[in-house]
């Protein structure tokens, strides 16, 4: 097999047989032809066979269709099976001095200052109520969703019915197939997923909402016949900007740890100080949470802190950061490691934490949807990414892209309630990704990486971290000291490793 094809699979995380494989050989671009297969599938199979590809349409000798506007960077990401197909990219163009040009930014959503839940019955309904609403209302302009009713009319007609609901249950049954409990307001209904059916390679998750087309029986299972998520809508162009800046992203500092990698941070400050062309085009940074690392977050982290005082942590911080220049703006959230409720969404850190900083710091919580320059930034955490990882077999920590797609497709940031990720009964539910954004950033799980979805930048933010005791006991190898930037004016991203 051509090892570029064997390369592009792995970042899919899949096989492919022997005919899907010759078949794929036999266009001009094999590694073109196969992104385009994955880009139409519904789910990415575990072994990619011909019925697959021509499912999708996929013709031998097709010109290839253009890569998305993200691009990558190889380097050491390249220790990643997942990572190593990505091209190294060229030279970002039309970049301008971010210190001759004006801050744009806004604050467009973010929880801070608007919690009201007590943790009452009723708000856990209201909770619920909100989110099956939100996303039924996007479901509902999906067009394999035209004429959805509601469950209880819908258990009582014998033809092809669609209705929207809210996973309850996902079981097997003695045979191996899938039933999957959807409800909504009015009843709940058993979904039938064959194991022939090629639906039966998705993941359902508990607590997501979807839409089922399918056919009811008599013994009152609906057999499915498609399942349709809300999904970010495909041809989206990225909003260019004229002013020619970049945004970095970091996140997981962890300062006060003693594998805070001090050294590779001061590289990384002296480079954004007097750098290249991409470092003086800078305007922005995106710390999407942990930038301390704690205390009391994990067993016997006690004895592996440097500082261990939570505000001599975020004292140290503060520190680091007004060494980055005047012209930067700070745009910080909160993550698992930092002083606030570990509930989602957070709120920003404590007006106490945050007189520590300079002006040139902006606080938001945990998710945060902002606008830089036009372009609508949504930054998370990335918590969840425990639960995706535990629940849907073949995602793992070393390629968090595969569940920022996933979340996105769901519209959702955290869909599964009383799992990894703690979750707060709001009124409203705010880990909804109602507006798609431009730029979906995270961090969390220590790696790294750039890519596209549906015309959404994606980005996982790099560590400032060493490997842990902890993280070597859970088999987490991260990839720190890197640093994603995505051009405003061209929507392109680059990784820069220290």
């Amino acid at each position: 097999m051509d090892s570029r094809l064997l390369e592009a699979l792995a970042k899919h995380g899949a096989l492919a047989d022997a005919a899907a494989v010759e078949y794929l050989s036999a266009t001009r671009d094999p590694v073109a032809a196969l992104e385009t297969v994955f880009s139409r599938l519904r789910a990415a199979p575990f072994v990619l066979t011909l019925e697959d590809i021509r499912g999708v349409e996929v013709v031998p000798a097709a010109p290839a269709p253009p890569p998305p506007a993200a691009i990558h960077r190889a380097g050491e990401l390249a220790r990643r099976a997942a990572e190593a197909a990505r091209p190294s990219p060229p030279k970002l163009r039309n970049l301008g001095r971010a210190s001759e040009v004006a801050e744009d930014f806004r604050l467009l959503r973010d929880i801070t200052g608007h919690s009201t839940c007590e943790g009452t019955l009723e708000d856990f309904s209201r909770y619920f109520a909100n989110r099956l609403q939100s996303l039924t209302r996007l479901l509902r302009t999906r067009r394999e969703l035209v004429g959805a009713v509601e469950i209880e009319k819908a258990k009582k007609l014998s033809r092809e019915v669609r209705f929207i609901g809210m996973v309850s249950e996902v079981r097997s049954s003695r045979k191996g197939d899938r039933v999957v409990e959807v409800e909504d307001a009015s009843d709940s209904a058993p979904v039938f997923i064959s194991q022939e059916s090629p639906l039966f390679k998705e993941p359902v998750l508990e607590d997501e909402v979807i839409g089922v087309v399918g056919k009811p029986t008599e013994k009152g299972l609906v057999i499915a016949q498609d399942i349709v998520r809300p999904d970010v809508p495909g041809g989206r162009a990225f909003p260019a900007t004229n002013d020619g800046v970049s945004v970095a992203f970091v996140s997981d500092i962890h300062v006060g740890s003693k594998t805070f990698l001090e050294e590779k941070w001061a590289k990384f400050l002296a480079w954004i100080g007097d750098g290249d062309e991409v470092a003086a085009s800078i305007r922005y940074l995106v710390v999407s949470g942990d930038v301390v690392d704690g205390i009391g977050v994990y067993p016997r982290q006690d004895e592996e802190l440097a500082i261990d005082d939570i505000y001599g942590q975020y004292e140290a911080l503060a520190t680091h950061l007004q060494e980055l220049p005047d012209h930067v703006t700070v745009l910080m959230i909160p993550g698992n490691h930092d002083a606030v409720r570990p509930a989602e969404p957070q709120p920003a850190l404590p007006v106490g934490v945050q007189k520590l900083f300079d002006s040139n710091t902006v606080f938001a919580g945990n998710p945060s949807l902002l606008s830089l320059h036009g372009v609508r930034v949504l930054a998370y955490h990335g918590r969840s990414m425990d639960d995706f990882v535990s629940t849907i077999p073949g995602m793992n920590y070393h390629r968090p892209l595969d569940a920022m797609r996933e979340m996105l497709r769901i519209r959702h940031l955290a869909p599964i309630y009383g799992g990894k990720t703690p979750i707060a009964p709001e009124a409203e539910d705010h880990l909804i990704v109602e507006e798609v954004p431009d730029i979906f950033a995270t961090g969390h799980v220590h790696a790294v990486g750039v890519d596209a979805y549906r015309g959404v930048v994606l980005v996982n933010a790099s560590t400032w971290q060493g490997q842990t005791s902890y993280q070597k006991m859970r088999n987490i190898d991260p990839t720190p000291a890197c640093l994603p930037i995505v051009d405003l004016s061209t929507g392109q991203a680059s990784v820069r490793e220290f």
